[in-house]
Order: structure tokens, then C-alpha cells, then sequence
């Protein structure tokens, strides 16, 4: 993986190299969202092979309380597809992640392209290590995965299971250190989106099941927690201050989004890049936090933002984003 220094960076984006941590973060989106279908055990493993810095992904939760992987509140088709109708429940309208078992989800296969114009290139094969993964837990490389599950893949990634299937020593050392960015897909004031007790002021169970898989993996100092709605990330924040947390931002940027950061108690800010400028970007610093706009896929748009100096970007294409970013000497 490119490992660049400063005095190479310098000569490209003087105010990243002054400014900002030796490393950057490459942050997979979905996985791999331009490679292979999102939020799988395939996409997963693509970006793993990139060697990202760390992998960002949707989190739901089921009728039952386990934690799933999917960006949508509606299993619609694509990129779900309902392969074993006799394990699910048709008759529930909408078919709200919420509304549905464990059980009747693993009927499911997330193994679509929902926008094939923007990712011609997403490739439906299943890739080696989540075909052997799935063979040795009883799943389907294409199931929705669980938080747990993405956590054991990972592991087995930078382990043995790596190696049998061809990953190099860089590439399973890297997974070991892996970072993990988990969105908690709240909608502000729609609560029945996940329906699990939240209101705002106390956890939900989402939260609760979030923190908890976390602990049992020794994971949490390794993980950002994300969302729209603000209020769960400050309080995953009282529940466990080893987590990192991340503001998003969908639209015009806050008046103050140093402060903003402040009363979320949060240490990431990460606005569509469209509604970021260089002045939010040295404000947002200068406080103390980092930078981290999604969801970037265009070379031109990298390259400025990586003159106002970004901490990271969150990409579709983190293959491109990589080759990038060594032709630019810029360590990740």
C-alpha cells in the first residue's frame, strides 16, 4: 500500500502534508460499493484486498434484536432478493427490516445492483475468502450480514483463513488493524423506522446491541460510530467513550460546526461533499476534529478536496481512490 512522506505529498497538496495526520483515511463505502453488491461479505473482502483504512457500513436491527447490515429501512428489490419465500413473511407490507426475524432475513440475498448506470463495473461473483467464510458458519456469501458476522470475517481475513486463500501478509495486516465506521441508519423524528424504544434521550436496543458486540470483539477502539440523528451518537458516546463519533451531514452545513462537534460530543465531521468548503474544513480542525466527506468517486473532486486538506474521504471506488493516492505519495 502506498506509504508516501510528507516531503513526496508536499509537492501535491502542501496543505494536507502541513496539516493533517500521517495517515489518511481511505474508507471504503459499503464495502466496495462500485466492485461488488453493498454491504455483502464480497464487497467487504474487495475493499479489504484494496487495503483500506477502514470500512464504513449501514446498520439496522431486526424484529429480534440482531444487528444487520444494510443501508435501506425496506428490503426492496434491488439490490434483496427473496430466494426461500417459505422462510420469510410475504404478507408483511411495508417489509421493514424492523418487521422481520433474523430467521426470515437470512431468506434474503443482497446480491442486486440498484443503479447499474453509476457501477457498470459491480460484479455479482462471490469472492473467495466470504465463499469459504460462508461454508464454515452456514451462511450465504450474499445473506445480509450481521455486525458480528462482518467482525468475524474480518478477523478471519488478517488470519489463517486469510492466508489459505491467497491474501498476502500486507493485506491480512492491514485487515488487523481495520478500522470500523458503523452508521446507525436513525431518521430524526421517524423512530418506527427501527422501532426498538429510542426516542432520542435514552439508548434503544439498536444502541444497547451495537456497544455490546462491540465489547465482546475488542473492537471499540477501533470503531466510529455515525448517524443523521445526532442524538444517538452523543449518547453512544456516554455509553462507551472508547467509541469515536461522527456527525453527518446531508445538506448546507451547519452555522457552527465546530460547535456543533462539541455538543454531540463527536470528533468527526463528515458533510456531502458538495456542502464542504476550505473554511469549514480549517474551522472544523482547528477545533481539534477531523474531516471526512462522502461519498467521493470522481478524481477531480479528490483533488480538491485534498488541497483544503480532508482527513479522509469515503469512497465507492476505493481500487481508484488507492492508485490515486500512491501516484500522489500520500500514505493510507
Amino acid at each position: 500500500m502506498p506509504r508516501g512522506g510528507p516531503e513526496t505529498s508536499a509537492r501535491f497538496f502542501p496543505r494536507w502534508a502541513e496539516a493533517m495526520s500521517p495517515l489518511f483515511n481511505l474508507q471504503g463505502h459499503r464495502g466496495a460499493r462500485a466492485l461488488h453488491p453493498e454491504n455483502t461479505l464480497p464487497s467487504f473482502e474487495a475493499a479489504l484486498d484494496v487495503g483500506v483504512s477502514s470500512l464504513e457500513t449501514d446498520m439496522h436491527l431486526t424484529r429480534d434484536g440482531v444487528v444487520v447490515l444494510c443501508h435501506d429501512p425496506l428490503l426492496c428489490n434491488p439490490p434483496y432478493s427473496l430466494l426461500r419465500p417459505e422462510s420469510a413473511s410475504p404478507s408483511l407490507s411495508p417489509p421493514l427490516v424492523s418487521r422481520f426475524t433474523w430467521a426470515e432475513l437470512r431468506g434474503y440475498r443482497a446480491d442486486g445492483n440498484p443503479d447499474p448506470r453509476r457501477f457498470p463495473d459491480q460484479n455479482p461473483d462471490v469472492t473467495p475468502l466470504a465463499a469459504l467464510f460462508a461454508q464454515q458458519h452456514g451462511l450465504h456469501p450474499y445473506g445480509i450480514p450481521t455486525l458480528e458476522e462482518l467482525l468475524l470475517f474480518t478477523a478471519a481475513y488478517a488470519g489463517e483463513p486469510g492466508a489459505q486463500v491467497g491474501k498476502s501478509a500486507v493485506q491480512r495486516q492491514r485487515a488487523r488493524n481495520v478500522l470500523f465506521d458503523l452508521e446507525l441508519k436513525r431518521v430524526p423524528f421517524h423512530p418506527e423506522t427501527i422501532n426498538d424504544g429510542y426516542d432520542g434521550t435514552t439508548p434503544g436496543l439498536l444502541e444497547e446491541s451495537v456497544v455490546e458486540t462491540l465489547r465482546r470483539a475488542g473492537v471499540v477502539a477501533r470503531t466510529t460510530v455515525r448517524s443523521f440523528d445526532h442524538r444517538c451518537v452523543r449518547l453512544l458516546r456516554r455509553m462507551e467513550p472508547g467509541l469515536t463519533g461522527a456527525v453527518l451531514i446531508a445538506e448546507m452545513a451547519p452555522a457552527a460546526p465546530a460547535k456543533l462537534l462539541e455538543s454531540v460530543d463527536a470528533q468527526v465531521y463528515c458533510p456531502a461533499y458538495p456542502f464542504l468548503d476550505e473554511a469549514i474544513v480549517r474551522q472544523v480542525q482547528a477545533a481539534g476534529a477531523r474531516v471526512l466527506p462522502w461519498t467521493v468517486n470522481q478524481p477531480e473532486h479528490w483533488r480538491r478536496l485534498l488541497d483544503w486538506g480532508v482527513d479522509g474521504l469515503t469512497t465507492d471506488v476505493p481500487d481508484r481512490l488507492a492508485r490515486y493516492l500512491g501516484e500522489h505519495g500520500i500514505a493510507f
